[in-house]
């Protein structure tokens, strides 16, 4: 015999199973963006688009406080994209004239 209401709310405490989803990926995607040499910046950015930049040496990322984690989420993988696709521009211009930064292409001893 099962008690009645016991089991019949299954999930998470706010019932909400896709915006847990959402703030676990735009975690997730914060974590990445760290790993990658981003300092996080979350602020409101009021009329400003959230982009990236680099501040005294820092590769900075900023994110929009005033939108929801939703719109966050997608902010953070559409400048994540910006900038894979801008280094991968870099990367080719410098592997084009030869130059190529001492740290790529390293390998161990």
């Amino acid at each position: 015999m099962i008690a009645k209401g016991k089991f019949a709310s299954v999930g998470t405490k706010n019932g909400d199973l896709n915006t847990d989803n959402v703030v676990s990926r735009l975690r997730q995607r914060l974590h990445d963006a760290r790993a990658t040499g981003f300092k996080v910046r979350m602020e409101v950015l009021d009329d400003e688009q959230a982009s990236w930049c680099v501040i005294s040496g820092v590769l900075t990322l900023f994110v929009d406080l005033s939108q929801t984690a939703s719109e966050q989420l997608q902010q953070v993988e559409e400048t994540l994209h910006a900038y894979q696709l801008r280094m991968g521009r870099e990367l080719n211009k410098q592997s084009a004239s030869g130059v190529i930064s001492d740290d790529i292409g390293k390998r161990a001893a």
